[in-house]
């Protein structure tokens, strides 16, 4: 499948093995979206991650909860243009260079409510379960204190502080002086509210922000006269690379993850609307690994398919389906794996439905069975047709690592030997960036 053959100047997209049949090598085009699913230490870096940053030609976004990805790309993609760490977890411990406020995204009521969806998934566990009434309510209060702290160009430490004021109004009256008044209105009643009905609420957004309360994220997101501000228009269109970096579980700053992915998403989109035919001149890939552990993009199924044709080319990577549902439910989950124009499994998943249904999607074939049978009358000889999977689930769960199966749209399912950057020309750039960067260098620049 091949819908543009020379898009951005490249005549490939992204690389995705060799069908083990044929020996064919698979590649994507520059407008299919990838969907990546595989248990853990089954390659998905090594073979798909870093391939394909390695194979964009122009800007890159990349999500991780550790640092192999950057220490491995790091040094070739530095040859190519401006390479940035947003780092404020500290997992990959490199001093802030740049400063990203999140309230630069807010600038209406949608985005206001965008951003504090963002820090709502982000702040509670996979499957806890939520407050009918609480959780929208202090999702509310979040976006109405967002939306204020922005008009009145505060930065968004100002928002934690209004949470620990209950009855504070003056973020309803900044609504009010900005014409904000239907959402200046809600947040009163929240503001005004009985006292316990309205600590639950303010309760409920303060677990939301609590990422905020860290000190040492505040380089990240408060502007500096020491570091430059990172512009997401700017950076579509310079062809640099991002690197945004996290870890999952108590004290993840994966809200503000996804707040600079989905800023970045966004603005590539608004350049792409700029330009002839709709899309990018230069594809943008996006290689988002952990997505649902740090970058829980609510509306990410919703808006998966059209990305394709504006030439931002995603990769979804997520360790099983379970994941997936936890962070966008049954329906929501089917969605962004049919929105895929190249569904990926690369083994490891234990899941018994999904590997069923993806058996039932790879199909069966027709297996004549011969038996042989002597008695005193003779040898007599029967045949018998019976349908049999191709590939079980059995089969599918216990996949072989340096083995996928690939889903793409307009084709029948294929095994694939994967392409694991060890075996690509570039393998030494990798391990001289890996040697420049990775935590061998950085002991030895300490012992220095």
């Amino acid at each position: 499948m091949r819908l543009r053959e020379n898009y951005g100047g490249v005549p490939r997209g992204l690389p995705l093995g060799y069908e083990v049949r044929t020996g064919v090598e698979l590649w994507s085009t520059w407008e299919d979206m990838v969907v990546t699913i595989a248990g853990p230490r089954t390659g998905k870096t090594t073979s798909y991650s870093i391939p394909h940053i390695m194979a964009a030609p122009g800007p890159v976004i990349a999500t991780s909860n550790k640092r192999d990805i950057v220490d491995a790309t790091r040094g070739p993609r530095s040859e190519r243009g401006r390479v940035d760490i947003y780092d404020p977890q500290q997992v990959y411990g490199v001093a802030p260079e740049f400063s990203w406020p999140p309230l630069s995204y807010v600038t209406d009521e949608v985005t206001a409510k965008k951003m504090a969806a963002h820090f709502a998934a982000g702040s509670r566990e996979l499957g806890a379960h939520t407050d009918a009434f609480f959780d929208p309510a202090g999702q509310d209060l979040l976006t109405g204190f967002m939306l204020a702290a922005s008009m009145a160009n505060y930065d968004i430490i100002q928002v934690p502080t209004w949470l620990a004021q209950p009855g504070n109004q003056e973020p309803v009256e900044i609504l009010r002086h900005y014409k904000f008044d239907v959402l200046a209105d809600i947040l009163l009643s929240h503001v005004t509210g009985p006292s316990d009905q309205r600590g639950g609420i303010y309760g409920t957004a303060q677990t939301m922000t609590t990422c905020l309360s860290t000190r040492t994220i505040l380089p990240w997101i408060v502007c500096s006269d020491d570091r430059p501000v990172f512009d997401p228009d700017l950076f579509v269109r310079s062809g640099g690379t991002l690197y945004s970096i996290s870890r999952e579980g108590q004290g993840s700053t994966g809200p503000l993850v996804t707040a600079l992915t989905v800023a970045v998403v966004e603005a590539a989109e608004r350049y792409a609307n700029q330009c002839v035919g709709g899309r990018l001149p230069t594809p943008l890939v996006g290689a988002l690994d952990e997505l649902a552990n740090i970058c829980r993009w609510g509306d990410l199924p919703d808006q998966y398919s059209h990305f394709g044709s504006k030439g931002i080319i995603l990769n979804a990577i997520l360790q099983n389906w379970a994941q997936g549902e936890l962070v966008w439910g049954e329906k929501g989950m089917w969605k962004l794996w049919a929105a895929a124009n190249i569904a990926i499994y690369g083994g490891g998943v234990k899941e018994r439905a999904f590997t069923e249904n993806m058996a039932a999607a790879i199909g069966e074939y027709e297996r004549l069975d011969v038996s042989d049978s002597r008695s005193e009358s003779g040898r007599s000889v029967s045949r018998s047709h019976h349908m049999r999977s191709i590939m079980p689930a059995s089969d599918l769960e216990s996949l072989p690592r340096g083995r996928s199966v690939i889903f793409a749209s307009g084709a029948r399912p294929c095994l694939v030997k994967t392409r694991p950057w060890m075996n690509e020309p570039y393998a030494p750039d990798i391990r001289a960036s890996i040697d420049t960067y990775g935590p061998k260098a950085v002991k030895r620049k300490v012992h220095q």
